[in-house]
């Protein structure tokens, strides 16, 4: 699935995306780090939700008018929060990607970085986010009840 950033587009399992909702201002969580926006309810559950990019450590900039949530499924088994939203830019799309397709790609080692994997299709450059070091960030820095 991708799923539109400020800056280029994140790509994610299909599967690992629950449902796409509509932006609502998260609530807060007290000290948290500037990726971490807060909590949204969806159904009768708090989520965090993050800004990917800033995670990543890039600058904050404006948002536009078209801003959704992608509810996210958590992998492993020692979660503190089962599920986490990614603000999406925009309407996050399914793509059908082929090996061949891929023109481009460059790793990195797995829970050391945001950034799991760049991939270049088409001449776009999409940006495969690590769930692992995710999840870590959201386990070192919230506790959902």
């Amino acid at each position: 699935m991708l799923i539109p950033m400020r800056e280029g587009r994140l790509l994610m399992p299909s599967a690992s995306v629950a449902e796409v909702i509509g932006f609502r201002t998260p609530d807060p969580i007290a000290e948290g780090p500037l990726w971490l926006l807060g909590t949204v309810s969806w159904h009768q559950r708090d989520i965090p939700v993050i800004d990917f990019e800033r995670l990543m450590g890039r600058a904050q900039t404006s948002a536009g008018i078209r801003q959704r949530i992608a509810v996210c499924y958590a992998i492993g088994t020692d979660l503190t929060s089962p599920l986490f939203g990614v603000v999406a830019q925009g309407i996050p799309r399914l793509l059908h990607l082929q090996t061949e397709q891929v023109e481009y790609a460059s790793a990195r080692s797995s829970g050391e970085q945001a950034v799991r994997m760049t991939l270049s299709v088409s001449g776009e450059s999409l940006t495969v986010p690590d769930l692992d070091y995710v999840q870590a960030q959201l386990a070192n820095r919230i506790a959902i009840g």
